[in-house]
């Protein structure tokens, strides 16, 4: 289903910068539906570049886990905010939206991918992080008590303040 945008001049059409975008931030918000309830919880994440992917991680019981079992299709939400602008009521922002379907990950070497990946993204030191993962799930059977959910992006949109025009989102750092 296409996302419906009212303000055209606020689309963010450049794929480009829609998936940095992703690479960047470290949180999101997971959007599902159980039944005619919705349920959105905030989570962390990494975005792999090369499968096109976010992936999740959680505990392998609890609300999310009984509703995606029943719908494993969802909505994200990634979201930079860089504030209101001094001297205006105009705030900064720039979103992603995307859907896809959550699938668990069984393989432990793609769970070791994804162990790595976040490792990455969130640690200054990736070398001691990754011997430490190593070392707690050398058994062969890598986070024993944690999920891993791989999220394939079937449709990405985004939407940006009217100031945080194209060539600015061109420039911005967000790392």
């Amino acid at each position: 289903m296409r996302f419906h945008l009212r303000r055209l001049d606020r689309e963010v059409k450049d794929g480009k910068v829609l998936r940095r975008l992703l690479a960047s931030e470290k949180h999101f918000t997971l959007s599902m539906a159980d039944s005619a309830e919705p349920y959105a919880v905030p989570m962390g994440y990494v975005y792999d570049e090369f499968e096109d992917c976010v992936y999740i991680h959680c505990a392998k019981e609890g609300r999310k886990i009984d509703v995606l079992a029943r719908n494993p299709r969802v909505w994200g939400v990634v979201v930079h905010d860089e504030g209101i602008q001094e001297g205006a009521c105009v705030n900064m922002y720039v979103s992603a939206m995307f859907t896809g379907s959550v699938k668990w990950v069984s393989d432990p070497g793609e769970k070791r991918k994804i162990m790595s990946l976040f490792a990455e993204k969130l640690s200054a030191d990736t070398r001691s992080v990754k011997e430490r993962l190593e070392k707690l799930f050398a058994d062969g059977a890598p986070a024993p008590g944690v999920l891993f959910g791989k999220i394939k992006i079937e449709e990405l949109t985004g939407k940006r303040s009217t100031e945080m025009t194209e060539e600015r989102l061109g420039r911005t750092e967000w790392d």
